[in-house]
């Protein structure tokens, strides 16, 4: 089911080739569509459509007691075992789990539509899109499990594929109402059901014939106490991490909210839509990393564990670094360019929190190793602290340099979350820095910052939105042209370790 054949090296190398060739085809359509979106709507109405669609991505995390989130730590487990019978029991106890909640959860958002319109979002038209939202929230479920474990088996084609298909059927149906003068915040909303229901149909044909009828049709469900108190245990851990996390993340767009109003929440939602972009590049790392530390560490690999977390921290370390000073310096064209003037209150917002994105990199790493290696209560431990501290933050920075004051509370918790993160793996998992290649590339990055500013940025200023996307564009590729060949030796030397790593497995097979 996961090509146990194949050895680490090629897992990285032909895995993430797929993730990262369709994240870059779908990333442009997504903001494409953004710009669509943010040209049409006022900035309340970007605020009161993205939240609402927020909201009930985070409430579907609350329907399935946590099972589909031990997919990721469970079915490599039992996949190295070959005990498809258990493979086939967690995914029925997970939806199983899905179906005595979504109904509730999906009739009281269409019941109580019009009161949570009112009192939360105060705005009549939240309560028909939180009502087309409902229908959405009936079928999401069935995604996430089939989405969830065609990643836990590391099949990156087929889940990138599917999710190129998508954008794509998103993209058509927007231009369609577009087009036709059907435009408004309910008619794009319909868009969210078109595109679910085609994928899921896809989803289902794939899993089927690709999965269960080769590997789970004929296995057994165990009901077997042991089985379900074990998974049951993880599901909890992460119950309680969860929450903690939900309140992590909402701290700061709450609090604008209650503090300062929905239009600067909405100017808070476009910075949230530019700081998104980097996370193009990490967010496919992640998504194949943590089923491949749990399926590691299933067979004893500590020292994989550790040689993947060191030659991805430093390369990709520097990688970030280099994308938080480009963003930095671009804040205000590409806020003008993706959502046009109007929203160029997000580029000051962006500039307070992006030049700590190479953090976040960092605890993402050190997250997917403790879950990986059921350190989940660590993690728990790390983010009750941070909800304290940023809590705290958001209020004094709020108060005295408006919203921006959550931006950089945002990316303090990211730098305090990566600290206490590495100390709870300090013991078998602690960073590996090369800090004369991290200070050279600093020192280089901040002197194409510079002449950047001086000489490049001029340019910008009488360039119109198509004008400016096509010369970021440019500037960004010889950018980071120039970046590979600062770096081209540590890149060659990035690839040998992770070739090494060939030898390695087959030595352990």
């Amino acid at each position: 089911m996961i090509e146990q054949h194949n050895s680490l090296s090629e897992k990285i190398l032909k895995k993430w080739f797929w993730l990262y060739l369709f994240s870059f085809i779908i990333g442009p359509i997504w903001y494409f569509i953004k710009i669509i979106i943010s040209n049409e709507l006022d900035v309340t109405e970007v605020w009161v459509l993205y939240w609402v669609i927020s909201l009930i991505t985070l409430v579907s995390a609350y329907n399935d007691l946590w099972l589909t989130d031990s997919l990721n730590y469970f079915i490599p487990k039992f996949i190295t075992e070959k005990r498809y019978d258990k493979v086939k029991s967690i995914l029925f106890y997970a939806l199983s789990a899905q179906m005595i909640t979504w109904l509730s959860i999906a009739l009281f958002f269409f019941f109580w539509a019009d009161y949570i319109a009112n009192s939360y979002f105060k705005t009549w038209s939240a309560s028909n899109i939180m009502k087309i939202f409902a229908f959405f929230f009936l079928w999401i479920n069935i995604f996430q499990i089939i989405s969830t474990f065609l990643m836990v088996v590391q099949n990156t084609f087929y889940n990138k594929i599917l999710e190129f298909v998508r954008m794509w059927f998103i993209l058509i149906f927007v231009l369609f109402l577009y087009f036709l003068n059907l435009w408004n915040i309910i008619t794009f909303s319909y868009s969210w059901l078109f595109w679910l229901y085609i994928w899921i149909i896809f989803w289902i044909i794939i899993f089927y014939n690709k999965y269960y009828k080769i590997y789970l049709k004929n296995q057994k469900i165990l009901w077997d106490k042991k089985l379900f108190k074990t998974i049951f245990k993880y599901s909890l851990s992460i119950f309680i991490w969860l929450q903690a996390s939900v309140i992590l993340w909402q701290i700061d767009m709450q609090m604008i909210i209650y503090m300062l109003g929905t239009l600067d929440a909405g100017y808070y939602t476009n910075y949230l839509s530019i700081i998104s972009i980097p996370f193009m590049i990490i967010w496919p790392i992640f998504s194949l990393l943590y089923p491949m530390f749990s399926e590691m560490h299933s067979k004893n690999e500590t020292e994989k564990i550790n040689i993947v977390k060191s030659i991805f921290q430093k390369n990709f370390f520097s990688l970030s670094i280099a994308f938080s000073v480009l963003f930095f310096v671009f804040s205000e064209i590409l806020s003008i360019m993706f959502f046009g003037e109007k929203f160029l209150n997000s580029w000051i917002i962006l500039k307070y929190s992006i030049l700590f994105l190479a953090f976040n990199f960092l605890l993402q790493m050190n997250f997917n190793i403790m879950a990986s290696i059921w350190k989940v209560k660590e993690r728990i431990y790390i983010v009750l602290i941070a909800i304290t501290f940023n809590f705290i933050m958001n209020y004094i920075f709020i108060k005295t340099i408006w919203v921006n004051g959550a931006s950089l509370a945002t990316g303090i918790w990211w730098f305090l979350i990566w600290i206490m993160s590495e100390y709870a793996l300090w013991e078998k998992y602690k960073i590996d820095f090369d800090f004369k290649y991290l200070f050279k590339n600093i020192i280089l990055i901040w002197i194409i910052w510079l002449l950047t500013y001086k000489y490049i940025l001029p340019i910008f200023s009488s360039l119109n939105r198509l004008e400016l996307l096509l010369m970021f564009c440019l500037y960004s590729f010889l950018y980071f042209i120039i970046f590979i060949f600062i770096n081209l030796k540590e890149f060659k030397f990035f690839i040998w370790e992770i070739k090494t790593l060939k030898k390695q497995s087959k030595k352990s097979l």
